[in-house]
């Protein structure tokens, strides 16, 4: 009778840790849910401010070299 009590003790105790990590484990997901958000609203500015300057950088190179070449042919 007493190693039926401490044999159900120990599987409370057992099933006590386990929906403790369970609950860990649910935690975790939603704070991984969370930055997961995040980071694609981050990603997504990035994206949208590398396309903006790589715009920007080419009509400026598009410029200068035009420039240049009036600059050449006026000289010439």
């Amino acid at each position: 009778m007493a190693d039926d009590n401490s044999l159900a003790l120990m599987l409370g105790r057992m099933e006590g840790k386990l929906d403790m990590i369970i609950g860990n484990q649910n935690q975790l997901s939603d704070r991984v849910d969370g930055l997961d958000e995040r980071m694609r609203t981050v990603e997504i500015q990035a994206a949208k401010s590398g396309a903006i300057s790589g715009g920007i950088a080419a009509v400026g190179t598009a410029i200068a070299v035009e420039i240049l070449k009036r600059s050449v042919l006026h000289l010439g």
